[in-house]
């Protein structure tokens, strides 16, 4: 087991919470170390570089971690929110909300500017059919249409995400944010974590593919990750879904699936081989079914 695992699971058990003991560990992770080495700056591998470590305890007590999030805060910022080319009207629904979540799980220390990234999903992200978006800017029009009739499900899993993220880290009471993490949250159960209402098919041909960490390309361990994390899987709309990971598992552990990597993507774990880091995610997730 790589050590940045073995830190993960020691702070979720309580046995280690100090920065020093954590950084002693990580230190000596291969994956971590790795996750170090230099990579092309653009916004979109940093974003990619980020998710990764953000997974990984005390990842941004690290000073070349903190200057790859705030290179990607400078990068993108785009004063309503966070796009990856760092102007408004490029806004994208899902990157916003991706780079929102990891520059709180990493301490950027600008609140400022991630509220905005939160203002913005509290504001535009639709969380219901048939709504029309007063966000104005080209990009969602353009790449897949974020915002038509029906929703793009990846958005608002990932808009939810972010949400979460505020709400459990920077603990805010924001009534507004809770209601519309209240409201996506329920968008997501009434289609049963992963299904797609009018057929009962997996929503996209990724979602059921067990992957970590996540990409734009949500699947159904980070998302019922996040309806964990919000108390969510006594729901018996949940069934399917955590049916659907037991049917998957072989002997005491899961595997990853093939799927396409970013560029200078790190595996955490290897493809069609046990995966300890998806089994510590799904064992995590469904305590009470291994």
């Amino acid at each position: 087991m790589d050590a940045a695992l073995e830190l993960k699971i020691k702070v979720i058990n309580g046995s280690i919470n100090s920065v020093e003991e954590g950084k002693l560990l990580l230190e000596k992770s291969r994956l971590f170390n790795e996750l170090l080495t230099e990579l092309e700056e653009s916004s979109l591998h940093l974003l990619h570089r980020l998710i990764q470590l953000s997974e990984i305890p005390f990842s941004q007590e690290f000073t070349k971690v903190k200057e790859w999030r705030d290179q990607l805060a400078e990068l993108t910022f785009c004063e309503a929110g966070f796009s990856l080319s760092g102007k408004s009207d490029d806004l994208l629904a899902c990157y916003n909300a991706m780079i929102t979540s990891v520059l709180i799980r990493l301490d950027y220390p600008n609140y400022a500017r991630i509220e905005k990234g939160i203002e913005w999903i509290v504001k535009y992200q639709n969380v219901s059919r048939h709504q029309t978006t007063a966000w104005k800017g080209k990009g969602i029009q353009k790449y897949g249409g974020c915002m038509k009739s029906t929703p793009c499900f990846v958005g608002v899993v990932k808009s939810m995400i972010a949400l979460s993220d505020y709400v459990h880290k920077i603990q805010s009471e924001n009534e507004s944010v809770r209601e519309k993490l209240n409201d996506g949250l329920e968008y997501i159960l009434a289609h049963k974590v992963f299904k797609r209402k009018s057929t009962a098919e997996p929503i996209t041909k990724d979602i059921t593919k067990l992957t970590f960490p996540f990409t734009y390309k949500t699947n159904i361990i980070e998302i019922l990750r996040l309806l964990k994390n919000n108390n969510l899987m006594d729901d018996p709309r949940v069934d399917a879904a955590k049916e659907f990971l037991n049917g998957k598992k072989r002997g005491d552990s899961w595997r990853a699936n093939p799927f396409y990597k970013p560029k200078f993507w790190v595996d955490f774990d290897p493809s069609r081989q046990k995966s300890e880091w998806i089994t510590f995610e799904i064992g995590n997730i469904l305590p009470n079914k291994g």
